[in-house]
């Protein structure tokens, strides 16, 4: 690590109630092949062991320790960029990992192309007992995607895998902290507006599955995520009622399909409800009506489709990335 007072790149890690997992995390910083780089934890306001567990990094100086009232990811993400003294800024979540040549690659990548408003990379998901859960790739997100970004859904940037040069939020400015749901997406298409995107075909993260969780963040998403996308028609009067009505119909039947591998009636309720607002605005989208049929199947047959279809999905980008 740089003792320097400007590194190259500052680490944003928000954190909350996660002094189990975040020495894991910090390790996979500590282990970069670039070293030049400072990390700034910020605690939003932890009720565990958390301050326990990083004071002897933050008395040695191997990070930066901001504790501040819990006020949610986004205003953790803030207050870091605004105490960061790097060129470049990265962000990592207290539960999930960095592959160790993150940095080396992005940073060489950035500096080759420094008109980019950002640079990202796929990633792949793993849950608590270390199983690989597939690569996801995302490098549909490249060049310029704006107003396209809107309406894609289907396996969208990660967190972890960005990074963005300082003076980029200088330009379009910090996190939504009043969005709840889609903060980091409203952050990408801002960015999006002005600057291209690079990316990296590799996996650089490694995004850890809370499996107790994914069935509330399913169910609360797409009310979240509606209020981001009306933001953004809002910033942007010249998009087309047209582009819009397709924008919301690609939201909903995403979400519906996403809660089809799950069990229980509020899950499939909440499938049907978002495929027919789906249809609602846009009659013409097939996988709304997949979707909405599908909830109607059995949940053996059900999860056992959605399985296979991961699967095969999962087997085509790992073939993309090898390419």
């Amino acid at each position: 690590m740089n003792e320097n007072k400007h590194p190259s790149v500052s680490i944003i890690i928000p954190t909350y109630n996660r002094a189990n997992l975040i020495g894991e995390t910090l390790h996979s910083v500590f282990a970069q092949t670039y070293q030049d780089f400072e990390i700034i934890v910020v605690d939003d306001g932890s009720t565990d062991n958390t301050a326990e567990v990083l004071r002897p990094l933050a008395e040695t100086g191997r990070i930066k320790y901001i504790r501040q009232d819990n006020q949610g990811a986004s205003a953790a993400r803030n207050r870091g960029i605004r105490e960061a003294d790097g060129i470049y800024i990265a962000f990592l979540d207290s539960d999930d990992l960095f592959e160790p040549t993150k940095l080396e690659l992005q940073v060489n990548y950035y500096r080759k192309h420094p008109e980019l408003g950002l640079v990202h990379s796929g990633f792949t998901k793993f849950n608590f007992a270390n199983n690989d859960l597939g690569y996801r790739d995302t490098s549909w997100f490249s060049g310029n995607v704006y107003p396209k970004i809107l309406g894609y859904w289907t396996t969208l940037m990660a967190m972890d895998t960005v990074i963005v040069a300082r003076n980029v939020f200088d330009s379009v400015g910090l996190f939504d902290s009043n969005l709840v749901h889609g903060e980091d997406l409203d952050m990408w298409r801002r960015i999006a507006r002005k600057y291209p995107f690079g990316f990296v075909n590799r996996s650089l993260a490694r995004i850890r599955v809370h499996e107790g969780n994914i069935s509330r963040e399913r169910l609360n998403a797409a009310d979240g995520l509606a209020k981001y996308l009306e933001k953004a028609f809002e910033d942007d009067p010249s998009l087309s009622s047209g582009f819009k009505r397709r924008a919301f119909s690609n939201l909903y039947s995403t979400m519906a399909y996403n809660l089809v591998g799950e069990n229980g009636r509020p899950a499939m309720q909440a499938a049907r409800q978002n495929a027919k607002l789906s249809i609602r605005y846009n009659p013409l989208n097939p996988h709304a009506y997949i979707s909405f049929i599908s909830t109607f199947i059995g949940s053996g047959a059900r999860k056992s489709l959605v399985t296979q279809w991961r699967s095969l999905r999962s087997a085509v980008m790992s073939r993309k990335r090898a390419n």
